[in-house]
């Protein structure tokens, strides 16, 4: 791979957004339908007993905000990662632009889903312009976005009680949570990241969640959050997505490169939850820990990532 020279911590505006744009790649392929995937979806069994996870029309419900209202389930968490792919391809700041409730409408419309489209559009505006706060700042400030980067990790023999062990002992405060199933990984583990963006010099990838934790906002403190990652293990899923965007960042700035100056972190954005306490955002930010977790997770695996 190329490199680019690193950003200077007073580039500003375009000459910035432009830099950022040259070290992330300039072409991401989308998965095919039937591709597997290392991103680790919401579980299947959030939908309530007896649903078809489609999106139905529930009772009228005006009293909480569409996000609480909208339907559960692996359905509605699909579409919900399709319309928000859609939206960063086109660029969040199309948050501001009349033309979103319209375009929104019909991509609702065209899944057959019409019905849907109010309460779609009030959640997409909201979630656009609302300030994460390990950013302070909104989606549809970000201009520098890669959607679904596709990235591969060659595996000779990483074992997975390794890796759990090093998620247990650098991410989620101790948290319990599942263990990770016994066996060694040979081949190579492909993935999708949900989204990778640069933001005030330094690189991030986030998750997008639909996963549904309670009826109102205030199901969604960072506790909650916290129990949900570790439950999931997206603690795991963190791990991997950051190793491929450190060795991205490697390969493209080379000897330039600074994890604490250059690497975020990874963001877990739970869509139900920017009303409550931790405006839906868990953060995983590239502490001195997190970097020592990456470097021995790399170790781990033999050959280098093939990043497309």
């Amino acid at each position: 791979a190329g490199s680019a020279a690193p950003l200077a911590a007073d580039d500003c505006g375009q000459a910035e957004a432009a830099g950022a744009a040259r070290i992330l790649p300039v072409h991401v392929r989308r998965p095919a339908a039937d591709e597997a995937l290392v991103r680790l979806e919401e579980d299947a069994a959030l939908a309530p007993s007896g649903a078809d996870g489609g999106l139905a029309l529930a009772p009228p419900d005006t009293d909480r905000p569409p996000w609480h209202r909208f339907p559960r389930g692996a359905f509605a968490g699909d579409f919900l990662h399709d319309v928000l792919e859609w939206l960063a391809a086109e660029g969040f700041a199309l948050a501001t632009n009349e033309g979103l409730e319209a375009a929104l409408r019909r991509r609702c419309e065209r899944a057959g889903h019409g019905e849907r489209a109010d309460e779609l559009v009030q959640w997409m505006r909201a979630l656009l312009g609302a300030r994460l706060p390990s950013l302070d700042a909104a989606l549809q400030d970000l201009r520098v976005l890669i959607t679904e980067m596709e990235f591969w990790l060659p595996s000779a023999q990483l074992q997975a009680t390794a890796v759990d062990a090093l998620c247990r002992r650098h991410l989620l405060h101790a948290q319990p949570r599942p263990a990770l199933p016994q066996r060694e990984l040979h081949g190579m583990l492909m993935g999708f990241a949900d989204l990778v963006f640069e933001h005030d010099g330094r690189y991030w990838v986030l998750d997008y969640k639909s996963n549904s934790l309670g009826e109102d906002g205030s199901a969604y403190d960072r506790a909650a959050l916290e129990a949900a990652m570790a439950h999931h293990r997206y603690d795991v899923q963190a791990a991997i997505y950051l190793l491929a965007l450190h060795r991205l960042l490697r390969a493209r700035l080379g000897g330039a490169y600074e994890p604490a100056r250059q690497l975020g972190g990874a963001l877990y954005l739970f869509l139900r939850g920017i009303d409550g306490p931790a405006r839906g955002e868990y953060a995983i930010p590239a502490t001195p820990a997190l970097i020592e977790l990456l470097d021995t997770l790399d170790h781990l695996l033999a050959d280098e990532a093939s990043l497309a």
